[in-house]
């Protein structure tokens, strides 16, 4: 009698070890445990079906960022009138934790905390949904050193707020510099691990 109540309790023991084990199994599945190099839960964005900015098939998004800073435009003289021209960015990169861990600046480049770095040229854009805020671009880039920029070969500038200046500016601001406020998501993108083998 005592050998059968033995036994049935570490039938109930191991039982619930099992299932605690399970347990653990399930709330730490692939959302937590990301790929080599690869951010958990980096999703491309949906655009729309006719967009420019799309990024090649073989590449996948592995980091996406938060900037928040402001776009400088220089008064210049432009045919009959004058105008706001584009200079550089000048903003904050932010991980989803709020976290500053680099910078977006001249030449549309990027550097990390870590010391990687992006240059980069835009090879397309789309216009943004709304007319007071950036157009969404793709740019092609080159990486630099080691680190979370390593190997990224396109970044998308997306879900822009501001940034534009003025239709234009008059002779009393020539030369004048502008800073105006903007926010926008970049996501960061690498070949597939099955294009690099």
């Amino acid at each position: 009698m005592n050998f059968e109540l033995h036994q049935f309790r570490i039938v109930i023991a191991l039982s619930a070890a099992l299932l605690s084990a399970c347990a653990s199994v399930d709330s730490g599945g692939p959302a937590t445990t990301p790929s080599p190099g690869k951010a958990a839960g980096v999703t491309a964005p949906g655009l729309g079906f006719f967009s420019s900015i799309k990024v090649p098939s073989d590449r996948e998004p592995v980091l996406q960022l938060f900037a928040q800073g402001v776009q400088i435009f220089r008064c210049e003289k432009r045919n009959a009138g004058f105008a706001w021209m584009f200079r550089q960015p000048e903003a904050e990169l932010l991980d989803g934790s709020g976290k500053v861990v680099g910078r977006h600046g001249a030449s549309f480049s990027f550097e990390h905390v870590d010391g990687s770095r992006l240059l980069s040229t835009v090879a397309a854009y789309d216009e943004a949904p709304k007319a007071t805020d950036l157009r969404w671009l793709l740019l092609a880039t080159r990486s630099f050193g080691k680190g979370a920029f390593d190997g990224v070969t396109h970044v998308q500038r997306v879900n822009t707020q501001g940034g534009m200046p003025p239709a234009s500016c008059g002779t009393n601001q020539l030369g004048q510099l502008l800073r105006v406020e903007f926010s926008s998501d970049f996501v960061f993108y690498r070949p597939r691990a099955s294009a690099s083998g």
